[in-house]
């Protein structure tokens, strides 16, 4: 595509007035962002004003630079842990702040496209793998572990009865642009909300949390650095920066010219030291997101305006925000990420026919789902590519040798 042809495509996607695609791709990635936002909110007591309106900024201003839509999710390394230890938010922030700081460095120094060379075609297509595996298994989980009937007017209905109704909703619509998917599950999942609640919606008021900054402490510095940040950045770099380029290219062509690692690591490193400042959550681009965004319909940076808005909205109702997003079924959540877990599991398909990329890529995606972790994943892929590549070269060593002592004898 030259390059007057995308700059045809991205005034075209720019123009005015929404689209249902437009809205339905906007949403496309809430049942990731979501619900990590929620747990963070009621179990670690993350300021819902710092988090939605850090994430709404970086929405819109991702969108203005980037020109498609980009997704923007709390890292999930750093999520997990500070969940299970029941972290403070000074101590997520201060993770956010190194990662801040680490990622700028990369950035401005362009070590990033030295750091990406490390990540070859067949690990990419490893972590896309891991991670399309672990957001359908975070899907499932979000079903069977909130399998309680509720009382409908026509009768009960289960967790894995709405579940199997929105997979199949999700199907039929999967190509309808008079219908699109993604928001017809939305708005089904929030009407079957407001009927469990008896038609009542839950307090709604005006009233953003009062914002608090962050004072690092050195020893809350050294605490979270191995035990969140280590972790995190292996994640980060590899599925937030790497894996997302190559799933921008993929997705988008030459309209995603403007997403490259060194530009990515440059957002995210901006984005969280802003969010560290206010004590908000942590956040990068997902590669997963922007399948997410995409497969439901979005095109244009006009889909990210939209739940960016969203999130401003969020940040504006404070802790009713929170109400507010229990309305949509946990089920309904599931369907989305195991939709979206499958289809970015899909990025393989270009590497089936190469046996040797195959399977370090398989061995990236197993490990990663059971270990829960993508970092030991690409490790793996590391050490399988140096081991390929090594039989490789001493195979080639060999057949010369051969030709060698042939050409002697003769």
């Amino acid at each position: 595509m030259g390059l007057a042809t995308a700059e045809s495509i991205a005034q075209q996607h720019s123009r005015w007035p929404l689209t249902r695609l437009d809205v339905a791709g906007a949403f496309g990635d809430i049942g990731v962002l979501f619900p990590i936002a929620v747990a963070l909110i009621t179990l670690n007591h993350l300021n819902p004003t710092s988090l939605f309106l850090t994430a709404g900024l970086t929405y819109c201003l991702a969108a203005r630079y980037f020109q498609i839509p980009i997704a923007v999710q709390p890292f999930k390394a750093v999520a997990a842990i500070a969940l299970a230890l029941s972290l403070a938010p000074s101590a997520i922030a201060s993770a956010g702040l190194l990662m801040g700081v680490l990622l700028l460095l990369v950035g401005v120094t362009n070590a990033a496209q030295f750091l990406a060379r490390l990540f070859t075609l067949p690990i990419v297509r490893g972590i896309q793998l891991g991670l399309g595996l672990l957001l359908a298994r975070e899907g499932l989980r979000l079903i069977i572990a909130h399998k309680a009937t509720q009382a409908l007017p026509g009768g009960p209905l289960t967790a894995w009865g709405i579940a199997v109704v929105g997979a199949v909703l999700l199907l039929l619509l999967r190509n309808s642009r008079r219908f699109p998917a993604a928001l017809v599950l939305l708005i089904a999942g929030v009407t079957l909300g407001l009927v469990w609640r008896g038609g009542k919606l839950p307090a709604l008021a005006l009233g953003p949390v009062p914002i608090e900054f962050l004072h690092p402490h050195i020893a809350e510095l050294l605490r979270v650095l191995p035990l969140l940040v280590v972790p995190q950045f292996a994640l980060t770099f590899g599925n937030s920066i790497v894996a997302t380029e190559n799933t921008a290219r993929v997705l988008y062509g030459e309209q995603a010219r403007r997403v490259t690692v060194r530009a990515l690591s440059l957002s995210i490193g901006a984005v969280n030291l802003a969010s560290a400042a206010v004590m908000g959550s942590p956040l990068c681009h997902g590669s997963g997101g922007i399948t997410a965004h995409y497969r439901f319909g979005a095109r244009s940076a006009k889909s990210s305006y939209v739940i960016g808005a969203v999130c401003l909205l969020l940040a504006l109702l404070g802790r009713a925000a929170v109400g507010l997003l229990e309305l949509i079924p946990f089920a309904v959540l599931g369907v989305f990420l195991l939709y979206v877990g499958v289809q970015h599991a899909a990025y393989l398909r270009d590497i089936v026919g190469r046996p040797a990329l195959l399977v370090i890529a398989l061995a990236v995606g197993v490990v990663s789902l059971l270990t829960t972790n993508l970092m030991w994943g690409f490790l793996t892929g590391f050490v399988l590519e140096g081991v390929f590549r090594s039989c490789g070269y001493a195979r080639r060593l060999w057949a010369k040798r051969q030709h060698s002592l042939a050409g002697r004898g003769a």
